[in-house]
């Protein structure tokens, strides 16, 4: 009969193993991340977040005229 010894072996050293490399690559990363210079802000961030509220409010305000029976595909025969 066979046991599950070996499997639950394997189980324990891989996670081991990767809780050790986690704890190893967050210290490294921490370490790392104080010596490296600080990114350089993105110039269109502000304008990439104006065109996406626009097109937000002209697709609200198209769809609550069609709702009302204003817009073109609503409109009675």
């Amino acid at each position: 009969m066979q046991t599950d010894r070996s499997a639950r072996r394997i189980a324990a050293f891989s996670l081991g193993t990767a809780a050790i490399f986690d704890l190893t690559g967050a210290v490294i990363y921490r370490v790392m991340r104080s010596g490296l210079p600080e990114a350089p802000p993105s110039p269109g961030a502000g304008a990439a977040f104006r065109d996406s509220a626009a097109i937000l409010r002209d697709a609200h305000r198209e769809a609550s005229s069609h709702a009302r029976g204003h817009g073109d595909a609503a409109t009675p025969a």
